[in-house]
């Protein structure tokens, strides 16, 4: 969990103020977090795994690769900071390891948590690049496989090269005998106000406001985009409802952003810069969580909005698990041929009807 308020109000809070947080709100805390590490695991794990397998051999595209991307990261930030969440909250943000591997976790906490979320949200924006070179220049393949997996290394490479100050930024400190909170270290506090009002920030809202307009864009076009005059009424209704489902994913995407991102990156700015007001462990946590539930979210959009992802996990998983699909595809087949069954009676019947209008008496 990302550091806490200014030192003021840390010790105006002390860590005795921690301890008298209700049982009730901890239970709820840490319940919500335990439900968001299920759901982040099952999406982010199942959408890497049809991206990995192929399974319907159509998901090696370089938005599919930034996907994957964006779910190793959720992954990463699933298995550690979700659990160090859980923990700190359950001993009222007490750091129970001390010493130099206490030392260590508590900076690689910090590192890791803030590392991921530099990649995923990296790994969105050029998605969204991805999309509008697709939409606005259809007939060009800019970004192709092998610029994919260069614009992945880079991305990790400069996560990394960016979070590495958190490591000298972080740390332990003792606020009571047998206490201690992994927080930021005030020795060097203006550092760590530079880094969290000027550099944080707009290495993490410039992305995220540039994948808002892009996807803006994006929307603009297809709205307003004109299909070919002789394309057949059924092709037509198709290409429509197709870009309707591609505009309610852009959609869904921005406002879980705005509504995900934000308010920690807002909390924080507050918080350094003596909003007291806005300012408190609350609503820090809120923040933070909100990232985490972003993280758990992003998996499911697409397979809500992708017929594709949700066609590849529905091969993956009959592979692993085919007696649970087994009455399913029996039902599927059934109905399946009762449609083919009636759409061939109002055939025939419709046959009939011509035949007979054209060969009745009353039309010779």
């Amino acid at each position: 969990m990302p550091a806490g308020p200014s030192i003021e109000s840390v010790n105006s809070t002390s860590a005795s103020d921690w301890s008298q947080e209700g049982e009730f709100v901890k239970g709820m805390k840490i319940t919500a977090f335990v439900f968001l590490m299920l759901l982040s695991m099952l999406g982010n794990v199942l959408l890497i795994a049809v991206v990995y397998k192929n399974a319907n051999q159509r998901m090696r595209t370089p938005s599919n690769y930034f996907i994957f991307n964006m779910a190793c990261a959720d992954v990463l930030l699933t298995v550690y900071a979700v659990p160090d969440s859980i923990v700190d909250t359950a001993y009222s943000h007490q750091w129970l390891i001390t010493g130099v591997a206490g030392e260590l976790l508590c900076r690689l906490s910090q590192f890791i948590g803030q590392m991921s979320v530099l990649v995923s949200t990296a790994s969105l924006l050029v998605t969204a690049l991805d999309r509008f070179f697709l939409v606005f220049y259809p007939l060009k393949r800019i970004i192709t496989l092998r610029i994919a997996r260069f614009l992945i290394g880079v991305i990790w490479i400069f996560a990394i090269v960016f979070t590495v100050p958190l490591f000298k930024m972080t740390t332990l400190v003792e606020f009571k005998p047998d206490f201690h909170v992994c927080t930021f270290n005030f020795g060097i506090i203006g550092y760590v106000i530079i880094y969290l009002l000027f550099c944080y920030p707009v290495v993490v809202l410039l992305p995220i406001i540039a994948i808002i307009l892009i996807y803006a864009a994006i929307g603009f076009k297809l709205k307003h985009t004109i299909a070919p005059g002789n394309q057949l009424p059924s092709n037509q209704h198709r290409r429509e409802q197709m870009n309707r489902k591609i505009l309610a994913m852009l959609v869904t995407v921005v406002v879980v952003l705005i509504v995900c991102r934000f308010p920690l990156i807002f909390g924080t700015m507050a918080c350094f810069s003596g909003l007291n007001v806005v300012c408190s462990w609350n609503s820090l946590f809120l923040g933070w969580f909100l990232v985490c539930f972003n993280s758990g979210i992003n998996p499911w959009i697409y397979f809500i909005f992708n017929e594709q992802f949700r066609q590849g996990a529905r091969l993956l998983l009959q592979n692993l698990l085919p007696r649970c699909f087994k009455v399913t595809n029996e039902v599927e087949m059934v109905e399946s041929t009762g449609h083919q069954i009636k759409t061939h009676t109002s055939q025939t019947r419709v046959s009939s009807h011509a035949w007979s209008s054209r060969y009745s008496p009353a039309n010779k």
